[in-house]
C-alpha cells in the first residue's frame, strides 16, 4: 500500500483528501505549524519515509519551497505533489493536483507508483485511489481554490517551483526544537507538576537537550517543586547582555541532576514584573535554537507571557481539573485561541486530579472541551508528596499509575513514538 505525507493548513483540505484517498492509500498526516516548514521536517524520519508528498493548495510559495526541498534532501527520489485549483473550481471527478518531482538528487531506490503521474494524461485511473487526476509537471499553485475550501491567503502568481532558495537558511538551520507550552486556563490544577515531570521524562530520552523555562513571571514555583536554589532567575536571562550572547546564556541556566536545565522564576512579582511579552519571545527563540526540546510552564490565564510562549509553541499541553470552573475555563481558552488563530499545531490535553468521586467522568468533561482527553492522571497523594519533597515523581522511578499517565505524556513527544497514527486520541478513563 502506497504511504502518503499529507502536509495542509486546512481541515476542509485534510478531510477532503482523506474522503477522496483514504480507502486506497495509507495516509500519514502533519501540519505546517508555527515554526513552518522545519516543524514538519524535523518529526519525520527515513523510516516515514512516503511514496508522495501532498502540499496543501493554502500554503504559500516559500512554504511549499521549503518543504520541496527538504523532503528531496530527506527522502531522494520521492514525488511531491502540490494542490492547485481551477478557475472553476476543482471538479469532481479530478483532484485537482500538479506534480512536482524535487531535481536536488537522483532517486535511490525505484520511483513509486505515484511517479508515473508526471506523464499521466486527464483520463487515466491513478492505480489504489480510482480517482482522475489532472496532472501538470512542475507546475506552480493555481490562483483560485475549491469551493468549500476557503482561502487564508491570496497565493502568489509564480510559474515554476525551480527557483534558488531565498535566506533559506533563517528557519531551516535554527529551529530544530519541539517547543512545548503548558497552560491551564486556572490555578492550582497542576500545570507546574506536569511540566517537572514532563521535563525529567524527556530528559530520560535527550539529556540536556531539554530545557524548561518558569515562565510565570510573578509567582513561578518551579525552582521550589524541582528543590533548586537559582544563582541566576528569568529577570537575569532577559536582560543584559544575554539576549545578544548565547554562549552566556548557557550559563546563566540552573542544572538539574536528572539532566537537564531550568530557567528559574523570579524570586519576587516585583523582579517577575519587569519581564516582558517580547523579552520572553526572545528567550524561547534563544532556547531553541540550543536544546532539542523547550517546555514553559505558564500563568494559569492567557496573559502576555502566556500568549508569547504560545505564538512559539509547536505544542500546547493543555491542563483541566475534574471540577466544573477548571473544565468550563479549558472550554473558553480551546475558543479563545481559535478566535485568535495562535493554536499551536499540536494539542495534548491532560486531565489532571482524576476521581470517580467527583462526580463526572472523562466523557463528561470531553463533551463540555469539545475535544477528546489524551491523557489522564488518578488523584493521589504520591504527586502532593513528591511536590512537597521537591523531586518530580518520575525522577523517584516508583512504578504507580501517576507515572503510568506521565510516561504516556512523555511518549507523545517522543521522535519515533510507539503510538499509532489513528490511537493518539483512544479513550482514556479514570478508574
Amino acid at each position: 500500500m502506497n504511504r502518503l505525507l499529507l502536509v495542509g493548513h486546512s481541515h476542509q483540505f485534510e478531510t477532503r483528501a482523506h474522503a477522496l484517498l483514504g480507502s486506497g492509500i495509507q495516509l500519514v498526516t502533519g501540519q505546517c505549524k508555527t515554526f513552518g516548514p522545519v516543524a514538519v521536517l524535523s518529526k519525520l524520519t527515513p523510516r516515514d519515509r512516503p511514496d508522495v508528498a501532498l502540499l496543501g493548495p493554502l500554503l504559500s510559495y516559500e512554504r511549499v519551497h521549503e518543504l520541496s526541498l527538504g523532503l528531496a534532501r530527506l527522502y531522494p527520489g520521492v514525488g511531491i505533489i502540490v494542490a492547485r485549483s481551477t478557475a472553476a473550481g476543482i471538479n469532481e471527478r479530478a483532484a485537482g493536483m500538479s506534480l512536482h518531482l524535487p531535481r536536488l538528487a537522483p532517486a535511490r531506490r525505484p520511483a513509486p507508483a505515484w511517479a508515473g503521474l508526471a506523464h499521466a494524461s486527464q483520463s487515466e485511473v491513478v492505480t489504489d485511489v480510482e480517482k482522475e487526476v489532472d496532472v501538470e509537471a512542475d507546475t506552480a499553485i493555481g490562483p483560485q481554490l475549491e469551493p468549500g475550501f476557503p482561502p487564508e491567503h491570496e497565493p502568489e502568481p509564480v510559474t515554476g517551483l525551480d527557483r534558488p532558495p531565498t535566506e533559506m537558511t533563517s528557519q531551516a538551520a535554527v529551529v530544530h526544537s519541539h517547543v512545548i507550552a503548558v497552560v491551564s486556563a486556572k490555578g492550582g490544577v497542576g500545570k507546574t507538576t506536569i511540566a517537572t515531570n514532563l521535563a525529567v521524562g524527556l530528559a530520560k530520552d535527550a539529556p540536556m537537550s531539554v530545557v524548561l523555562v518558569d515562565a510565570d513571571a510573578q509567582f513561578g514555583d518551579v525552582a521550589t517543586a524541582l528543590s533548586l536554589t537559582p544563582t541566576r532567575t528569568l529577570p537575569d536571562l532577559v536582560t543584559g547582555v544575554v539576549p545578544n550572547d548565547t554562549m552566556v546564556l548557557k550559563t546563566y541556566l540552573t542544572p538539574h541532576p536528572s539532566g537537564f536545565y531550568v530557567v528559574c522564576g523570579a524570586e519576587t512579582p516585583d523582579d517577575g514584573d519587569r519581564v516582558s511579552g517580547d523579552q520572553l519571545t526572545n528567550l524561547i527563540r534563544q532556547l531553541a535554537e540550543v536544546f532539542d526540546f523547550v517546555i514553559i510552564d505558564t500563568a494559569p490565564g492567557l496573559g502576555d507571557h502566556a500568549l508569547a510562549a504560545l505564538e512559539l509553541a509547536t505544542d500546547a499541553v493543555m491542563v483541566c481539573d475534574m471540577s466544573v470552573p477548571s473544565i468550563r475555563g479549558l472550554r473558553k481558552e480551546l475558543a479563545v485561541l481559535a478566535t485568535i488563530g495562535i493554536m499551536p499545531a499540536s494539542r495534548h490535553i491532560v486531565l489532571n486530579f482524576g476521581d470517580r468521586s467527583s462526580g463526572m467522568s472523562v466523557r463528561d468533561v470531553e463533551l463540555t472541551i469539545g475535544v477528546p482527553v489524551d491523557v489522564a492522571i488518578r488523584r493521589t497523594s504520591l504527586i502532593a508528596l513528591s511536590t512537597n519533597r521537591g523531586i518530580p515523581l518520575l525522577a523517584e522511578g516508583t512504578r504507580n499509575p501517576a507515572n503510568k499517565a506521565f510516561a504516556e505524556l512523555v511518549r507523545r513527544f517522543h521522535p519515533t513514538p510507539s503510538l499509532k497514527l489513528g490511537r493518539r486520541h483512544r479513550r482514556v478513563v479514570v478508574a
